[in-house]
């Protein structure tokens, strides 16, 4: 019995040992990594990060400022250093449509309005001339930020601009043939925050940001509040942190290149040469998403959703975005009845439904609330320099929105039943 322990402890050692690193379960087949060095891992929290992503936002470009609906976000750096963020607005087909630098002092803040970027042009006053805290290094005190000579304010955005830019996210307008982003009352799209190490002005459709530009500390925490004033039905207010994103392993210069991830969150817009350089963490495509509908308070439940495009923007054309297609969503009310929907249905990159939709499974006898099962693998995730030997999901985020009578409401992340790591062929669900 004593030889059958100190068996037994050896492989529970190894295991140990083992975990977070390429794991050879047979010749030619790895499987990928759960965890890595430094307390790591695959799963996404609300840990400092080195991307921050809002995954949806909504502005009425044609309101009043007072009267319209508006979309606010704040970046906060948490370290002493001086950091520089870049921020990209993408349409809802997943083209860049405006970028910009953020200056941020040793344990800065910013806070961004949307409607104030996309109806009156007026981009972030930052500077690394701007005075630091007692607290805080010197606006040149970052080792790995090479240049802050372009860290000045800039003026607003010429109107012919503007008027391009709220094209771009209203209608999808371009020069080319091919739309760039859907048509829709209001300004829709998503919004990606990096850490960079110049305010250069490099388009993230370059494979030179990725390469050059972008950096690996795990910084960088936000929120986002969604603003709707309609005098009519109630003013509404949400908010929930941004989604955070770090980077694995953290720290050094841009370029430095470090294993680890299976893919990442940036795995399609970097160079095939340097496929995982951005060692940003993977997001899931497998979620379980509360709904409450009528009933005595009148509630309604809505997703908003941000996936990974089926093209990358790098392609020119993005068309293909509108309808980006997904395995399954199973409905079950709270007597554990499930129903499938009918028919083959997608989302745009960047979407918001409400779950009434003809978009999702009917629901059916008496019930108001349950749950949603989504897997939202888009089945065009195969990473061609991926190491491992299966293809990996799409990468997907949700958020839920619920309200009642109208202006009571509340908003936050679904549950992931996976992470960005876990190996595509388990079944769907909670079942092991």
């Amino acid at each position: 019995m004593k030889a059958v322990g100190a068996c037994l402890a050896f492989i529970l050692a190894a295991g140990i040992l083992l975990g977070g690193t390429d794991r050879a379960v047979r010749p030619g087949v790895v499987v990928p990594p759960s965890a890595v060095d430094n307390a790591s891992s695959c799963d996404i929290g609300t840990f400092p990060a080195a991307t921050l992503l809002l995954p949806y936002f909504e502005v009425e470009v044609r309101k009043h400022v007072n009267d319209a609906a508006n979309t606010i976000f704040t970046v906060v750096n948490t370290s002493r250093q001086p950091q520089i963020a870049r921020v990209t607005v993408w349409t809802d087909y997943g083209y860049p449509a405006l970028w910009f630098n953020v200056f941020l002092t040793g344990y800065g803040v910013e806070s961004i309005s949307l409607y104030d970027v996309i109806v009156n042009g007026m981009l972030p006053q930052t500077s690394s001339s701007a005075q630091t805290g007692p607290r805080s290094k010197p606006n040149d005190g970052n080792p790995n930020i090479v240049s802050v000579e372009d860290c000045v304010p800039s003026g607003p955005l010429p109107q012919p601009s503007i008027d391009s830019l709220i094209a771009l996210l209203t209608s999808g307008a371009s020069d080319g043939a091919c739309r760039l982003g859907g048509t829709h009352p209001m300004a829709v799209g998503y919004v990606t925050v990096d850490v960079v190490n110049s305010c250069s002005k490099v388009s993230p459709l370059d494979p030179a940001y990725y390469v050059k530009t972008l950096l690996f500390d795990n910084v960088l925490s936000g929120d986002f509040e969604r603003v709707v004033p309609d005098k009519d039905v109630g003013n509404y207010a949400g908010g929930n942190p941004l989604v955070h994103i770090r980077a694995i392993p953290e720290g050094g210069p841009a370029g430095s290149i470090a294993g680890g991830l299976p893919y990442t969150f940036y795995d399609r817009m970097t160079p095939a040469a340097a496929r995982h350089i951005d060692r940003r963490q993977p997001l899931p495509s497998r979620f379980a998403a509360r709904f409450i509908e009528g009933g005595t308070g009148g509630f309604y439940t809505e997703y908003t959703m941000w996936r990974e495009a089926a093209t990358s923007a790098s392609a020119g054309c993005v068309a293909a975005n509108a309808s980006v297609p997904y395995m399954s969503i199973i409905r079950y009310d709270e007597f554990e009845n499930p129903t499938v929907g009918s028919g083959a249905h997608a989302f745009p990159v960047a979407a918001a439904a409400s779950t009434t939709s003809a978009l999702f499974p009917p629901r059916v006898g008496a019930s108001v609330a349950g749950w949603m099962l989504f897997d939202l693998d888009n089945s065009a995730g195969v990473s061609t320099a991926s190491p491992y030997s299966v293809p990996r999901p799409s990468q997907n985020w949700i958020v839920i929105k619920m309200q009642a009578e109208g202006r009571y409401g509340v908003e936050y992340d679904a549950t992931a039943l996976a992470n960005g790591c876990t190996n595509p062929l388990q079944p769907v669900g909670v079942d092991k």
